[in-house]
């Protein structure tokens, strides 16, 4: 009886406060920023071991990094600096850096070179580093000496020459390149910076436009580094054009799409564009270091660190993946287009087998017609020798009668 007198109570209690109750007021008495969880069937008070939580008032956020989470699709032009402005400055010495080609056969460049007498072609000191090949210039201009720094990956890097000089050496180089790029590419996507001496500065650097190096000292494999990363840059360079030019070979197949819902596109030529596209793709992901720090600087502390300075400069990590995504864009295009041509080819062939049906149907026909014109032939024949007899002998009836 009592329990029954109490829930009663306890119902009319719970019909009589407000359904609302703030929890701020749970949370000045009983702990801050947690909610204690009571259960209905304390109606005793004897409160059991509660759960708390705690709650926040911030907004949940995904967690996107800012470079991915805005990353564009659209090509990112890098600006390129004008060799002319940067030659003007006093005490700073010009470098170039071309990406020509695939890859060099470098035994057979070097030996053209000792055949040409013009460079000789030498190695970084004290450090032998492969698939590379240094030349140095056998007359000098000036005080400053030139050096040429020739890359397997088929990049060329040249240190205080001309852009005469330079020209002059990529057309000797171009019979011993691999897959060779279209000058024009390689005159666009060339990279062009200066470099100066500073007596105060404690090690090489990146300053703005120029590389920092110490006189007085050998800086080969500081020079070395930096022609590394602006190569690394040319190539991504030569890329980005090639996806360009073949995006817009498919464009044109994108707006027919649009507007005639159809596309004309001939598979092989879908498959032919999808290979350069992986292609592309192998030889920026697997065949290049754009992805990862070349395992030379993985014991060169100061070497790495001027590399990845470099190739933050010219923001080639975000340009690879950028390029990756246009990759995958143009990728899934072809794909599709590849699948339309796969559905029209299946669609032609599935006609050429109605019309074979039809052309058996025909044939079927045309020879159960001929079937039952010769047998009509065959029975009349017989017919008209029956009649015949059946006339004579009705006319020899005749004429017995009438005898």
């Amino acid at each position: 009886m009592t329990v029954y007198l109490s829930r009663i109570a306890i119902s009319t209690f719970r019909c009589a406060a407000p359904r609302s109750v703030s929890t701020n007021i749970f949370n000045d008495i009983v702990l801050p920023k947690t909610r204690v969880l009571i259960s209905e069937n304390d109606i005793f008070g004897i409160v059991k071991p509660s759960i708390s939580r705690n709650y926040t008032t911030d907004a949940i956020q995904p967690t996107i990094p800012v470079e991915s989470g805005t990353l564009p699709i659209k090509k990112k032009v890098h600006k390129k600096a004008n060799p002319a402005e940067l030659s003007c400055q006093e005490g700073h010495y010009l470098t170039l850096a071309y990406a020509t080609a695939n890859s060099y056969d470098l035994k057979s460049l070097k030996e053209a070179l000792l055949q040409q007498k013009l460079y000789e072609p030498g190695r970084l000191k004290a450090h032998e580093i492969g698939n590379v090949v240094v030349a140095n210039p056998m007359y000098s201009v000036g005080d400053e000496p030139r050096e040429i720094i020739f890359f397997g990956e088929g990049g060329i890097a040249f240190w205080n020459c001309t852009e005469l000089e330079a020209n002059n050496v990529l057309d000797f180089v171009r019979p011993f390149e691999v897959e060779s790029y279209p000058k024009e590419v390689v005159e666009k996507e060339r990279e062009v910076m200066t470099y100066v001496y500073q007596p105060n500065a404690k090690k090489c650097h990146l300053q703005q436009s120029s590389f920092v190096l110490l006189p007085n000292r050998d800086n080969s494999l500081e020079r070395y580094t930096f022609s590394h990363a602006m190569i690394q840059s040319a190539r991504l360079g030569a890329w980005e054009s090639r996806l360009a030019a073949l995006a817009a070979s498919v464009s044109a197949h994108t707006s027919a799409m649009q507007r005639d819902g159809a596309s004309k596109l001939d598979k092989k030529e879908v498959v032919r564009k999808l290979g350069e596209l992986f292609s592309l793709r192998h030889v920026l992901n697997v065949e290049s270091d754009l992805l990862d720090t070349p395992d030379f600087y993985w014991e060169e502390e100061q070497l790495e660190r001027l590399y990845s300075s470099t190739v933050a400069y010219f923001t080639i990590s975000r340009r690879t993946r950028v390029l990756n995504e246009r990759l995958s864009h143009c990728v899934e295009l072809l794909e599709l287009l590849s699948s339309w041509a796969a559905d029209r080819h299946h669609v032609r062939l599935e006609w050429m087998v109605i019309a074979l049906i039809l052309a058996e149907v025909c044939f079927e026909l045309l020879h159960l017609f001929e079937r039952s014109v010769f047998h009509v032939e065959r029975r009349r024949p017989l017919r008209h020798h029956f009649a015949t007899e059946i006339d004579e002998t009705m006319f020899q009836d005749f004429v017995d009668k009438a005898k």
